[in-house]
């Protein structure tokens, strides 16, 4: 009787670590993550860049000027801090393969692709 409980409880417990197991992504269920992350050139206005780095800084380039800025992401909305503003910006935004449409301050969405 005691090999008996002896052989199950070894049983139980190479089914639980088999079940608890890491078992690697196969190639069709790797996503890579969408993220701002990167630099994004304006399809439609010339010479308009955002820089977007991963430790939550970036820079708004436009017309030889560049904007500093702080930022946080939620997914749908980015928070974007300028330099010696008083108030941050909140501006909601998709991207969908390599195009970012992002809200400007007129509240129209301005596409970027990724550089």
């Amino acid at each position: 009787m005691k090999k008996i409980c002896i052989v199950l409880l070894a049983l139980t417990m190479v089914f639980v670590l088999v079940g608890c197991s890491d078992t690697p992504e196969t190639p069709e269920e790797k996503t890579e993550a969408v993220t701002l992350v990167g630099s994004w050139e304006s399809v439609e206005i010339s010479g308009a860049l955002y820089h977007f780095h991963e430790d939550g800084t970036g820079a708004y380039e436009f017309s030889g000027s560049t904007m500093n800025f702080t930022y946080t992401d939620d997914g749908a909305k980015v928070t974007i801090q300028y330099e010696n503003a008083t108030e941050p910006n909140v501006f909601a935004y998709t991207i969908a393969d390599d195009t970012l449409s992002i809200e400007d301050s007129f509240g129209s969405m301005v596409q970027y692709k990724k550089k």
